[in-house]
């Protein structure tokens, strides 16, 4: 599958403390999006994608218009692009949109098929990457990502104070949430129990979406949450509920347990507004929620996009409570699941931070990519497609497997 990455302009997000009034206008532009995919009908598998932008470049090298998918409308995620956002349009000039979906098949699909030149992503880039859940498919199959900026979060474990569970361990026999219709989350739960010893069965299973855990957790409809440490609905949950996060210090070998079931997730510290007790800082799962886009997307453009979002931080690092995490100093740039794109490494390279180690991974991984490529093309020919979901799974163990951090 080849993608078509046109640009294509549209006025930018309000900043993003505005996002409640005028999330109506971004999620009109997600409609409508919508509505001219639906008409594309079938996507061209053949020839090469278009790469020119119709409305050129500014002097900086930034597209004069851009499109972005990214999360819905009231989430952290969005709050984070909005922002960044409307520093490009202050400092750069260059008009950004957002395309808010809350799907990970919403987000990538803009990219596909040319609406977006950027998308937001968690383990969905991974998964299409790879081709895996709702990417193994006729019409997709593994797809030739990369990574333009890797800011991390933090999503961990918190329980209610008074309810014995002190450790990990202790969620045995407890109430766990289960993510319907979600599997990078719900990998992760499955990583949090390999994590502490334990399996599904060691637990309750109770069917949750994401975004209802902190109601469920202050009901007692479940034991713990699985939730980011900066989410203003687990902060409002805290004001009236005595909440900790449970720490992830247990050592190499329980981290490969739970990398065995996400492998996009290291234990890193971190420090919350709520939940520490007497801690100064947790370990907790930590990964990256990606800006995302094709291999084929112009060298120039990346690098220019990246130079900005470097240059403009000042502007935006305090617009949200999660925008300081897209600090250039301090993310990790070695990549994890997916390559990094041409014109991010040249830029890291420039910044005097892209290690032998960093570039050793990336060739790695890109290497990975053209063999699950390559692959998969006589894969579907051969293998009947209602054994694809155990059989790729076995031939990428065989041929194509993830080279340990």
């Amino acid at each position: 599958m080849n993608p078509v990455l046109p640009q294509s302009s549209s006025p930018a997000s309000a900043r993003a403390r505005a996002l409640a009034r005028r999330g109506a206008g971004v999620l009109a532009g997600a409609v409508l999006t919508s509505v001219v995919l639906s008409g594309c009908g079938t996507i061209s598998t053949g020839g090469e994608p278009s790469l020119t932008a119709p409305a050129g470049v500014l002097e900086s090298g930034l597209p004069r218009t851009q499109v972005w998918s990214g999360y819905g409308v009231g989430t952290s995620n969005y709050s984070e692009q909005a922002a960044v956002a409307e520093s490009l349009i202050n400092d750069f000039g260059s008009q950004v949109r957002i395309l808010g979906s809350d799907t990970g098949m919403g987000r990538l699909t803009p990219l596909r098929v040319g609406q977006a030149q950027i998308a937001r992503l968690s383990d969905e880039a991974f998964y299409a990457f790879e081709g895996k859940y709702e990417f193994l498919s006729e019409d997709w199959g593994p797809q030739d990502l990369r990574s333009v900026w890797t800011p991390p979060t933090t999503v961990t474990v918190g329980v209610r104070d008074g309810e014995g569970i002190e450790t990990l361990q202790d969620l045995k026999g407890k109430k766990v949430p289960y993510f319907v219709g979600n599997p990078s989350s719900q990998e992760k739960i499955q990583g949090v129990l390999a994590y502490a010893g334990l399996s599904e069965n060691d637990v309750t299973m109770v069917p949750a979406q994401y975004g209802t855990q902190p109601q469920m957790l202050k009901d007692g409809a479940i034991d713990m949450v699985f939730f980011g440490i900066e989410s203003s609905a687990i902060i409002e949950v805290a004001t009236t509920t005595p909440f900790t996060w449970l720490d992830f210090g247990d050592g190499p070998a329980a981290e490969d347990r739970f990398q065995e079931r996400a492998p996009s997730v290291q234990m890193l510290p971190y420090t919350s507004s709520v939940g520490m007790g007497d801690a100064k800082e947790l370990h907790g799962p930590t990964y990256s929620i990606l800006m995302t886009t094709y291999a084929q997307y112009s060298t120039e453009e990346v690098y220019a996009m990246v130079k900005a979002f470097h240059e403009a931080y000042p502007s935006y690092e305090n617009a949200t409570s999660t925008t300081d995490l897209w600090n250039f100093e301090t993310i990790d740039w070695m990549p994890v699941v997916i390559p990094h794109h041409d014109g991010l490494v040249q830029y890291l390279e420039e910044q005097g931070v892209w290690t032998p180690a960093m570039e050793e991974r990336n060739q790695a991984l890109i290497a990975r990519g053209e063999t699950l490529r390559e692959g998969w093309e006589s894969f579907k020919e051969d293998v009947p497609q209602e054994q694809w979901a155990s059989e790729w799974e076995k031939w990428k163990a065989e041929n194509a497997p993830l080279p340990p951090l």
